[in-house]
């Protein structure tokens, strides 16, 4: 059983961990002593809402612990204003300098996804950094040659159909419109340079085994968390999701990259030194929105 437990001479039984806990985990006993449900404790989250709230740090649960995983939320925020702003300059970069990447700025990069929500099973998502050009340009011809297999199989009829039922109508779609259109234009043929990568000096690929819990929502949500950490450094980027569909079918990607050959890659960010400064952000027009009053 897990160990979970309140300590009783500090509990200040204000009720605020039973309110927020989101599994219904936390109860007052008739004794007026709040505690963990036993038979409920299967279910838990591990979310650490109850020791988010808990002003007493009288609420323990054995993953984590107040020194090492909780830390005072600041009493000054950003305005909205400022968030527009700090948002709006950021631009998907696809140009950079040939200037390597200090690992340090990496991992205060990473440092960010200790801050980010999830579904569940966080610790399932692997998360590879290549900072390493000679190995991003290593594989760029098992890309290329991905990638023009692509366009031979969008052109078999039996292929097609194949693809389709294998990856489902939403990628299928993302390849029949998009990947597959350049590719037939050698778009990604190597002749013409890095239009793969785009000469990015570092990847960052998230992956998982493919039964593994909300990996795919979690990827995403780490790499839209690992996208604004990457501007907020001065460096810039862009999603990339060639390069994990690259690694899921050519398993000599995978060991160069040394991706556990039973995981998924889902999304990767190649990122670097801006090569250029953008003026202007794009405002996008998105699908109307309806409200339900």
């Amino acid at each position: 059983m897990r160990n979970y437990f309140v300590n009783h001479r500090i509990c200040k039984k204000c009720k605020l961990c039973i309110e927020v806990c989101p599994v219904n985990l936390i109860k007052q006993g008739e004794n007026g002593l709040i505690k963990f449900i036993d038979k409920r404790r299967n279910i838990c989250l591990e979310c650490g809402q109850c020791m988010a709230i808990c002003k007493s740090n009288a609420i323990n649960i054995e993953k984590y612990n107040y020194t090492e995983n909780f830390r005072k939320i600041p009493k000054t925020f950003i305005s909205h204003n400022e968030f527009i702003d700090f948002i709006s300059s950021r631009r998907s970069v696809r140009n950079f300098k040939d200037k390597k990447i200090e690992n340090e700025k990496i991992n205060d990069i990473l440092d960010i996804l200790k801050y980010a929500p999830y579904g569940a099973m966080p610790e399932k998502v692997g998360i590879t950094v290549v900072n390493n050009r000679d190995k991003i340009q290593h594989i760029l011809p098992l890309a290329e040659e991905f990638l023009n297999n692509i366009v031979k199989w969008m052109e078999n009829p039996l292929m097609r159909k194949i693809i389709k039922m294998k990856i489902g109508v939403e990628t299928y779609n993302t390849i029949k419109n998009h990947i597959y259109p350049m590719a037939k234009l050698n778009n990604y043929n190597l002749k013409y340079g890095d239009r793969i990568t785009r000469g990015a000096p570092a990847l960052i690929i998230f992956h998982a085994e493919k039964q593994a819990e909300e990996h795919t929502h979690n990827s995403l949500i780490y790499a839209t968390y690992t996208m604004l950490a990457i501007h907020s450094m001065g460096l810039g980027g862009s999603m990339n999701g060639i390069i994990p569909a690259a690694i899921n079918k050519d398993s000599r990607i995978k060991k160069v990259f040394n991706i556990p050959q039973k995981h998924e890659a889902i999304i990767s960010i190649m990122f670097g030194y801006p090569k250029y400064k953008y003026n202007k952000t794009i405002l996008r027009e998105l699908k109307e929105t309806n409200w339900v009053n």
